[in-house]
């Protein structure tokens, strides 16, 4: 399997804090709709980053579980 650079690591990372449940509701202020919104554009964003890097990265990869 092909390592990520650290560039590439740190965007993954990024993306994964966003999609946690807590930032991606904005501690529950957000409604439900915009909440989809905002998860399906960071899944957007995730696909496209691994489609430059060529493989699927899982989030355990990305955290080291």
């Amino acid at each position: 399997m092909q390592k990520l650079s650290d560039t590439d690591m740190s965007r993954f990372k990024g993306l994964s804090s966003l999609l946690s449940p807590e930032n991606l509701s904005a501690d529950g202020e957000l409604p439900q709709r915009r909440i989809r919104k905002r998860r399906r554009m960071l899944l957007k964003a995730w696909k496209n980053l691994e489609a430059k890097v060529g493989r699927r990265v899982t989030e355990e990869e990305v955290w080291g579980f």
